[in-house]
């Protein structure tokens, strides 16, 4: 038993995991030109980037919300007291949001004269923003159709080509020119508008003007706005955006602050504001009930001559007042409820803050009031912002019917609580009027008619104090929102694009791209790609690598040639030693998988190679099916190993054959005629006579068989040899071919194999200068020692 027998008896595999970290690396490094490729490619594109893109600054403020629950700090002052229930709860969150919507972007923009748009040219890659005094010309809009931008057809981009002072031509996005001066009106599908010359004009140049859509504007800076809180156990808020042109960028976070605090001053007077006009409302009505019960006295008084009530009457009247003035109080309770009542039995979809600064006895109807009130300040604020259809909306609508439900059924409670102490009071009041009687009818009338003006009067007095108490508050509800902390301003040095980053992440997807193609094209390919693919799986004798031939030729190998495929082939020259038996006479196949992987080639210059050092070797064609061997070296001749298989006429000295440049003592033994069975002339016992008559005369004796991974030609011919070199080819031999490799010797159908690993590349590191240049060879032609040539064998 060899010892590669023993040594394959029981093996297994090894994993792939189980390679040392510097065989990864390795494996990874081979490829190091497309890492290469891949970071100069991806820097290269990262610079177009950065010369494209348009550098944008960064802009910030910070304000102080003022967010309490107990409102704003002048409720807090005793004469306001009484109006804290028009202060909203402040959530400093719910204000961040605020600031970020596109329509409050939108009413600040619409202050700023921002639809037109100036630039003028960058470098070849892009255009560069202008703004303000740098801009030699103004665009004068004297007609202005918003709604004209959604017409996505239309010009809005235009180049002004400055001719001289009083004129200028205006081209449009299909390359129309036109001449105009100055001052001149344009008419377009957006409107009508001039340009204007500033005293910086210079000419000839050319402008690029833009007119700007102001929803696609208002959406674009909203987009950019960022709004967030500096400490959590703090209201401040930071707002900042980058822009371009940094003038533009302060100027908009400005104008965004200022208009901010006046919707919050808006917002807040709004339960103000609809209480006044309740007021106002009732006001009219009393007013004229008023007026009649006066007209009523006075023609009373007239008609009955009536100056001053008698003094009996008097004290009745005085006994009867004491008790119509709590009777008083009751009605005008009663009232304001129904007043309230039917002002919510009116709201049955649109809700409205209910008035709350009516006087209302019952302190949980005022709480009920005065949440009431809250919510749909808060309802109202977020509908600027939001669709009524958000769901944020539809809770608060919830919230606003349980509360109008519940203030319902809490002034029929409170009604009923009135109408049983005022039904006592008539009861007490009606005991007087018993008593009155002996007062003259006339004077219990005018009583009567009084004791109704004085109601009304009171309750007229109670609604002018309301509504004084109401502007009051809209007067005093005029302090800011906010409080600037820090004004909008710009940094100097641009923060987009990140040059830095863009660069890193370059260099990161320049390795990142060819290593994971790398790594894919590892972990997909049923093919042999590194040396490890075939050690790690098998125990056979490796006997060494054979690299790509760059010239293509059929010789790589010659005495003084010392190209690292020629010494490739002299260290595998050196491991057969090793790896043949003691005898003298040696016979080597040569076979492989598959067709292609350069049995021919290696048969050829291994034969060359063992020449070199004295051995008379035979080189002998047995592909019997496609042969190649004579052709690759372009050699004619008459009769080969197949011719002499099938004829007795034929001997051995018949086919040899020698290349024109009679490399040693090497001869070549073609395959001659195709036959049509060559699986069955394979069998023959004159292939084992061929065979022992060259063993007599040569030291060394190569056949190249046909594969057999396709055909069986090779396991007829292994009883015959002392080793099988079997050729696999770096990304072309599959590496199930290995297990087909082991499976074979394990049934012992080839002779102690050994793999040769061709077309390899060169690796990383390899030490090329070693090797011979083309220089050196040049140098040692002049060296060689002339050969006698050898004489012809006869066999």
């Amino acid at each position: 038993m060899q010892l590669s027998d023993i040594l394959m008896d029981g093996f297994k595999p090894q994993d792939k995991d189980s390679k040392s970290f510097k065989v990864i690396v390795l494996k990874y490094l081979r490829y190091w030109y497309w890492y290469l490729l891949g970071v100069i490619l991806s820097f290269s594109l990262a610079y177009a980037y950065v010369q494209y893109a348009t550098p944008e600054y960064p802009i910030a403020s910070t304000i102080l919300i003022n967010a309490s629950s107990k409102g704003s700090d002048f409720t807090q002052n005793a004469v306001y007291s009484d109006l804290e229930n028009y202060q909203s709860i402040k959530l400093v969150e719910n204000e961040t949001e605020v600031l970020k919507s596109v329509s409050l972007m939108k009413l600040a923009l619409e202050e700023l004269d921002f639809n037109v748009s100036y630039f003028g040219k960058d470098n070849f890659l892009r255009d560069k923003e202008s703004f303000g005094a740098q801009v030699p010309i103004k665009v004068v809009l004297h007609e202005y159709d918003s709604m004209a931008f959604f017409d996505k057809e239309m010009n809005t981009t235009f180049r002004i080509h400055i001719i001289n002072e009083k004129g200028f031509e205006l081209e449009d996005e299909a390359e129309n020119r036109e001449y105009h001066e100055f001052g001149d009106e344009i008419a377009d599908q957006f409107g009508n508008f001039s340009i204007q010359a500033s005293k910086s004009l210079t000419f000839p140049t050319t402008i690029i003007i833009k007119f700007n859509n102001p929803y696609a504007l208002a959406g674009r800076y909203s987009s950019k706005l960022d709004v967030f809180l500096v400490n959590k156990l703090a209201s401040v808020v930071r707002i900042s955006l980058t822009d371009p042109v940094p003038q533009k960028g302060m100027l908009v976070l400005s104008k965004l602050i200022e208009i901010y605090n006046k919707e919050a001053v808006r917002n807040k007077n709004q339960t103000a504001m609809n209480t006044i006009s309740f007021i106002d409302e009732q006001l009219t009505e009393l007013t004229l009930e008023l007026r009649n019960i006066e007209q009523k006295v006075g023609a009373f008084k007239r008609e009955n001559k009536i100056t001053q009530l008698s003094s009996d009457a008097q004290q009745y009247s005085y006994n009867s007042n004491l008790s119509k003035n709590q009777l008083s109080e009751y009605t005008i309770q009663l009232d304001i409820l129904k007043s309230i009542e039917k002002y919510l039995m009116d709201q049955e979809v649109d809700y409205q803050a209910v008035p709350s600064s009516l006087t209302i006895q019952d302190q949980t109807l005022q709480n009920l009031i005065s949440k009431f009130n809250e919510l749909h300040m808060d309802r109202e604020r977020m509908l600027r912002t939001t669709q009524p259809s958000n769901p944020l909306i539809l809770n608060l609508d919830q919230q606003l019917t349980s509360f109008k439900r519940n203030i319902l059924e809490n002034i029929k409670n409170i009604q009923s609580g009135l109408e049983i102490s005022r039904n006592n009071l008539l009861d007490r009041s009606n005991q007087l009027d018993i008593q009155s009687q002996k007062v003259p009818e006339i004077e219990r009338r005018l009583l009567e008619i009084s004791r109704q003006q004085e109601i009304k009067q009171e309750h007229y007095t109670y609604l002018i104090e309301k509504k004084e108490e109401a502007a009051l508050s809209l007067a005093a509800t005029t302090v800011s929102n906010s409080r600037i902390i820090d004004p909008a301003m710009a940094g100097n040095k641009p923060v987009k694009p990140n040059k830095m980053l863009i660069l890193g992440f370059a260099f990161i997807m320049g390795l990142g791209v060819p290593v994971g193609f790398v790594f894919a094209k590892h972990q997909l390919s049923d093919k042999i790609l590194l040396k490890e693919d075939v050690v790690s799986r098998t125990n056979i004798t490796f006997l060494g690598e054979i690299s790509r031939n760059p010239g293509k030729k059929p010789i790589a190998i010659s005495e003084n040639l010392r190209s690292p495929v020629a010494e490739q082939f002299r260290l595998v020259r050196t491991n057969l030693q090793f790896a043949l038996p003691s005898h003298d006479n040696k016979i080597i196949l040569v076979t492989s998988s598959l067709s292609g992987e350069g049995k021919t080639f290696f048969s050829l210059n291994l034969g060359i190679s063992l020449s070199m050092v004295g051995k008379k070797v035979a080189v002998c064609e047995f592909d019997l099916r496609k042969p190649a061997l004579m052709d690759y070296l372009d050699i004619e001749y008459e009769l080969g190993i197949s011719d002499y298989l099938q004829s007795d006429d034929v001997t051995i000295s018949d086919l040899i054959n020698r290349h024109k440049g009679h490399y040693g003592k090497m001869d070549l033994f073609g395959c001659g005629n195709i036959p049509e069975n060559p699986s069955e002339l394979m069998l023959i016992p004159k292939v084992g006579y061929f065979i022992e008559q060259l063993k007599a005369h040569y030291d060394v004796i190569i056949i190249d068989s046909a594969p057999v991974g396709q055909v069986a030609d090779a396991f007829s011919l292994s009883k015959f040899v002392d080793i099988t070199v079997y050729l696999m080819r770096y990304n072309y031999t599959s590496i199930s071919m290995i297990d087909f490799l082991n499976e074979n010797f394990q049934d012992k159908k080839l002779r102690n194999p050994a793999i040769v690993l061709n077309d390899g590349k060169p690796q990383l590191g390899y030490g090329y200068g070693y090797y011979q240049d083309g220089k050196e060879e040049k140098r040692t032609k002049n060296r060689r020692i002339n050969q006698k040539p050898r004489k012809h064998v006869s066999i």
